[in-house]
């Protein structure tokens, strides 16, 4: 009979590449690590499970075939533990929530905070990545919740809207725009901007407002394209030019910076809570979605900026 402890080492060094950096994330040492494979090896008879490629350990055809049934296996063994603590009271488990790398990251550890104080004993793993990474992880179940900034309609997957929030557009103190009571959006042209990554869901947020007030993205003059928030408003206190910034993520003391005020409806994005759509959930990750669906949340939400 396979040892789901053996398993659960296997999946990690899938997930991280390397023996190291598995034995890192279990906090095992790295000779564990290579024991435990080397059991698993001895029981699916003697088979090769990865192969060095480069820097990184990569699955063999054996350890491919290995992978569902581990992921299932590990999984079923997970849930009946948290069902069984579930039934006196007692939740308990690990949720791995992903979100991009943008204002995700400034607004779910306060929700995550109060989360963590109603249940102590949920381990919660956060995973910042691409769009298209977090929605892979979603369908392979290697993510439990996504905290994404598009509506993404998706078969097989449920998405809630939590709440919109204002991006706003900043300048270093001294720029002349902010003398302006409202500066028309075809300024902008004549701008440098520093911009989130080309394909990213804010960049398409921003890209889509401006289109629909008549300044196309080919109109736009691009010096810095960045998905982290604090490298852009740090280009923007340097000089480089504006940027659209998601009022969460604005510092609370605006050294360097000013606000203008750009004609026309304020540019919104969505923020989404996404999950598969199942008939049941592990206790833990019930528990997390309930919690980040629910007035506790959106409240907390509210309260940095994100209006539902």
């Amino acid at each position: 009979m396979l040892s789901t402890f053996h398993l659960r080492t296997f999946l990690a060094v899938v997930d991280e590449g390397s023996y190291s950096a598995a034995a890192q994330k279990l906090h095992m040492s790295q000779p564990a690590v290579s024991q435990q494979i080397r059991a698993l090896e001895e029981q699916l008879g003697h088979v090769r499970l990865f192969r060095r490629v480069g820097q990184r350990m990569l699955p063999t055809h054996a350890g491919e075939e290995l992978l569902p049934s581990a992921r299932e296996l590990v999984t079923l063994a997970e849930r009946a533990a948290e069902n069984i603590s579930a039934l006196r009271g007692h939740v308990t488990g690990r949720v791995v929530l992903g979100c991009t790398p943008s204002s995700g990251e400034r607004l779910l550890p306060r929700l995550l905070a109060e989360f963590h104080t109603q249940f102590p004993s949920v381990n919660l793993e956060l995973e910042i990545a691409p769009t298209e990474s977090l929605f892979d992880g979603l369908g392979e179940r290697r993510i439990a919740l996504l905290f994404v900034e598009e509506p993404q309609r998706r078969r097989g997957n449920e998405v809630v809207t939590l709440g919109s929030e204002a991006l706003v557009l900043v300048a270093p103190t001294s720029h002349p725009l902010l003398k302006q009571e409202q500066v028309p959006p075809g300024v902008l042209r004549e701008e440098a901007l520093l911009l989130p990554r080309a394909g990213s869901p804010l960049r398409r947020v921003i890209e889509e407002s401006l289109r629909r007030r008549g300044v196309a993205p080919t109109d736009l003059r691009v010096s810095l394209e960045s998905d982290s928030i604090t490298a852009l408003l740090q280009g923007v206190r340097a000089g480089m030019g504006l940027a659209f910034i998601p009022s969460s993520c604005l510092p609370e003391r605006n050294d360097g910076l000013g606000q203008i005020d750009l004609a026309g409806q304020t540019l919104q994005q969505e923020w989404c809570l996404v999950r598969l759509r199942e008939r049941s959930l592990p206790w833990a990750v019930q528990a997390l979605y309930d919690f980040l669906a629910g007035p506790q949340a959106r409240a907390l939400l509210l309260k940095a900026g994100v209006v539902g």
